[in-house]
């Protein structure tokens, strides 16, 4: 019995089942290089959300850490803009101006600066802009209790584009205050609180450089030297003399005019610088100044009364220098010294 071949329709059969078996093939292995792809493109996906979460969280530890060094740090920090509004400010910044944390923001810092020294800040946020930054820049603020605190600014210029000013000050009220108490000190007679020869010498060099610039700005000056004074000391002791001075020089400071400058010269010497003043306005305050020296002076155990010869001396564009002046006023002193009952000359 021969082979059974197979029939025409069952061959094509096979052929189509051949035919679709491979486009089923061609779409698996094309399902696979499509799951293949997502998975490596899902893997794309979580390595750039490791990378993004990577990323945030180091910028989150950036912000975290500029803002505990902005709220910790010691020294005044803020952030404004240029037109003067604060936009950040930290908590040294709030407690050395006296405000609860975010009352400084509803603040421009230009409502806070002196009167006195508004334009000068106004000046230097203007170099800010263009360009230039601030370098230990002195000025005051005012406190919540409406005192003014000194504060030292340092500002880098804002970037370009940017408007927004990064600052650090430092309160320096202390300092200011020790320096204007060591400045008092050497301008100013310990004993009695006058200015003392240093400030004398000082404002009347200044008197002469105005007087040359401008010939009107004439001025008259008194020298003091008090009689009867060495007996004092003498008699009841240099804490006594020491009284006597204070007193005297308490009663001849509230004697002086404004624009007046009264000095004590050393011992029992005193001089006064009377700016405009011509010869009847020198007599005057001279005779005003010996009324006042005569009065008793109470010491405690007894009242010491005293008296003083005073020379006079008018400034004018003749003199050669101060020196030449003084000389003169020290002459007409010992002039009226030794012309008792005359006391200035």
């Amino acid at each position: 019995m021969g082979k059974l071949e197979p029939s025409q329709s069952e061959a094509l059969s096979l052929r189509e089942l051949v035919e679709h078996l491979r486009c089923r093939a061609e779409n698996l292995e094309l399902l696979d290089r499509l799951v293949s792809s997502f998975k490596q493109e899902v893997e794309h996906h979580h390595q750039v959300a490791d990378s993004l979460k990577h990323g945030l969280q180091l910028v989150q530890q950036i912000v975290e850490e500029r803002e505990a060094f902005f709220n910790l740090s010691l020294d005044m920090l803020c952030i404004a803009t240029t037109s003067g509004q604060f936009h950040k400010v930290n908590h040294a910044f709030e407690q050395a101006l006296g405000y609860a944390p975010g009352e400084l923001l509803t603040y421009k810092f230009f409502d806070l600066v002196h009167p006195d020294d508004l334009e000068r800040t106004q000046q230097e946020v203007n170099k800010l802009s263009e360009g230039i930054d601030t370098v230990s820049f002195d000025n005051r603020y005012q406190h919540k209790n409406g005192e003014y605190r000194w504060l030292n600014w340092t500002t880098p210029a804002p970037i370009p584009g940017s408007s927004f000013l990064y600052a650090v000050a430092r309160d320096i009220t202390l300092q200011r205050q020790r320096d204007a108490h060591t400045l008092f000190l050497a301008s100013h007679d310990a004993l009695t609180g006058l200015a003392n020869r240093w400030r004398f010498n000082e404002e009347l060099e200044a008197s002469f450089a105005r007087l040359k610039r401008h010939t009107d700005k004439t001025f008259a000056l008194l020298l003091l030297d008090l009689d009867k004074f060495k007996p004092v000391n003498d008699h009841y002791g240099h804490q006594a003399g020491d009284l006597v001075l204070k007193a005297i020089s308490q009663r001849l400071n509230a004697t002086k005019r404004e624009t007046d400058v009264l000095c004590r010269l050393g011992g029992d010497e005193f001089a006064l610088l009377a700016p405009g003043a011509d010869a009847t306005d020198a007599d005057l305050i001279a005779q005003r100044m010996r009324k006042e020296i005569q009065r008793p002076v109470d010491i405690g155990d007894a009242d010491v009364t005293l008296d003083v010869s005073i020379g006079i001396a008018l400034a004018s564009e003749n003199f050669s220098d101060a020196g030449a002046f003084l000389k003169v006023a020290d002459e007409a002193m010992y002039t009226a010294k030794r012309n008792k009952g005359n006391c200035a000359h």
